[in-house]
């Protein structure tokens, strides 16, 4: 049967279709972090392929902990540049920054020629890096809808993954120059195809561009091109808008985009903050890094028999794996519940390879030249499921609409800080307490990061960005509302201890007799205030100032006598 010429093709249909367009989205923009993997893959495989064809660069005092270590550096700096991009340019116009300058760094990388040069390359990688790391995973997380926002948010980090192992299969093939050309294919694909694709939503309403904003929803959406289906999905966005540009009107001191320093210094920012900060700790101390960039030498030192570049690709392959299962998994299992499990399993994994290594050191490993192998990947495991995926994830999720592009390139420069510290420090660590200590020291903090979740971090599974939002600052305003109340508590502890003795007062016990006498009845019930509560005293002192009509200075009294309600009663007794 002839399909009717007015029916759209398949590809048209499933084009139309929400969710296949906000995953094209995501995908597009989780090409800036396949080309972050590329540059945390690339040391593993390109250090010895300097060893052996270029030693000339490797002469210079720690230049294999420098050329590992430098890109975190300039990822840091590029992350804190990333901020006021973010605010003033957009999330999509940073990303489309990033992706030229990668290509002239890795382009620059495959030429260098000494050792000043080759720094210098990687640290622009890095810089790009820095860039692209809080720009795409806010660009997506504000695009996608909530149901879908876990998935598609871990889709960045699954991308990370494929592309560390991507440099270590081109690594273990051809030599570090071509791996640093094949490298520059990454950034080239995300420059074209991210410029058909919409800015963020969320960053159009807030800026005041609601036409622009409601084109964007169209084409992630497709809803009917009528105004009631987009003044739903835009009326939380107005929130952010009107606070923006409150914070605009501050003018001087901003971070840019309408962020001030009093906006940055309330509760219900420093807290989720503060969380995000705590979530990039743990998961770079959890020696993630010690690991991806020190793989093949990992091996080296623990023998085994198994070639190091198929293991180092086996360990990616398995983080490769490990990510696919926690984008499925981590809006069915939540947040939390995979932390906890990423964070236990972790440490399991870290203190049997610190244990092999102490085996080792002692002479007792014969018969475990497996064990290397499998912590590794039980570790990969473990780390992928929640510690690789989720800080970056919640990040974008807890922090407030207005401060969010800032606050994320502020913790994800904090995160790259880290980092460095972390794969700087691997062979000084080592050194001082042999790779079982070193070892020992991550399984401890994956156990202190287990805790922390299990006490402070918040459940964000199936919330949205405003629900999320609401939650801290309820909680802001449920924190100043026990301040006040403590406060209140302690202005009136005077009243409340006399409270017992005023019940006894014959003064109490003509009451009813008061309230026949207009022109006392105010204070009768300025007695009475301890015994009935504030709030019903004052509302029957209103009814009794309003009988006497014939005395209008009685309203001003009233007036004084309810502002110092507390000073009367200590006067009173």
């Amino acid at each position: 049967m002839v399909e009717p010429a007015s029916a759209p093709p398949v590809a048209a249909r499933l084009f139309d279709s929400p969710a296949l367009r906000q995953l094209l989205l995501a995908m597009v923009a989780s090409l800036g972090y396949l080309m972050v993997g590329l540059v945390r893959g690339f040391s593993s495989p390109g250090v010895p392929s300097m060893r052996q064809r270029d030693p000339h660069l490797l002469e210079a005092p720690g230049a294999v902990s420098w050329i590992s270590s430098i890109p975190p550096l300039g990822a840091c700096v590029g992350s804190l540049v990333a901020g006021p991009l973010l605010q003033r340019a957009g999330r999509r116009r940073t990303l489309l920054l990033s992706a030229p300058l990668a290509l002239g760094s890795w382009v620059a990388l495959a030429l260098a020629q000494s050792y000043g040069a080759l720094l210098t390359a990687r640290i622009l990688t890095g810089f790009c890096a820095g860039l692209v790391i809080p720009s795409a995973q806010v660009y997506v997380s504000e695009c996608a809808r909530p149901s879908a926002r876990g998935v598609l948010g871990s889709l960045p980090a699954l991308f990370m993954s494929a592309g560390i192992l991507l440099g270590y299969v081109v690594g273990a093939l051809v030599p570090w120059r071509w791996l640093a050309g094949a490298s520059a294919l990454c950034p080239a694909a995300l420059l074209a195809l991210l410029l058909p694709l919409p800015e963020s939503p969320s960053w159009l309403s807030a800026r005041g561009r609601t036409r622009d904003a409601e084109a964007a929803l169209s084409w992630l959406k497709r809803p009917p091109l009528t105004p009631a289906p987009h003044a739903l999905p835009l009326a939380p966005l107005q929130g952010g808008a009107a606070a923006e540009k409150g914070g605009a009107a501050g003018g001087a001191g901003t971070a840019g985009g309408g962020v001030t320093l009093q906006g940055l210094l309330q509760r219900s920012v420093l807290v989720p903050f503060g969380l995000s900060l705590a979530l990039m700790v743990f998961q770079q101390l959890s020696g993630i890094d010690a690991v991806v960039f020190y793989t093949v030498e990992i091996f080296e030192a623990a023998g085994g028999g198994v070639p190091e570049h198929v293991a180092a690709a086996a360990v990616g392959a398995v983080q490769l794996a490990a990510n696919g299962v926690a984008l499925l998994a981590v809006d069915r299992a939540g947040r939390r519940p995979l932390l906890l499990a990423s964070s236990a399993v972790s440490a399991v994994a870290m203190a049997a390879l610190g244990a092999y290594f102490y085996l080792l050191e002692h002479g007792r490993a014969e018969g475990l030249g497996a064990l290397p192998l499998a912590s590794l990947i039980v570790f990969m495991v473990g780390f992928s499921v929640g510690l690789c995926t989720l800080p970056y994830l919640m990040m974008s999720e807890m922090l407030p609409a207005v401060q969010r592009g800032v606050l994320s390139s502020a913790a994800g420069s904090f995160n790259l800080a880290v980092m460095f510290l972390v794969i700087k420090t691997f062979h000084d660590l080592s050194g001082a307490l042999g790779e079982a200590g070193a070892f020992w020291v991550y399984a401890s903090l994956c156990v202190a990061s287990c805790v922390f979740v299990l006490v402070c971090v918040p459940e964000t599974k199936g919330r949205s960005l405003e629900e999320i939002q609401a939650h801290f600052e309820r909680r802001h305003v449920a924190a100043d509302g026990d301040h006040r109340t403590e406060a209140a508590a302690l202005e009136k502890g005077l009243v409340l201890e006399k409270a017992p003795a005023l019940e006894k007062a014959p003064a109490l016990e003509k009451a009813p007799a008061l309230e026949s006498a207009p022109a006392s009845a105010p204070d009768q019930y300025e007695r009475t205030a301890a015994e009935d509560g504030n709030d019903t005293a004052r509302a029957r002192k209103d009814d009794a100032a309003k009988s006497e009509d014939e005395k209008p200075e009685d309203t001003e009294q009233k007036g004084r006598e309810e502002n110092h309600v507390d000073s009367e009663h200590r006067t009173e007794t």
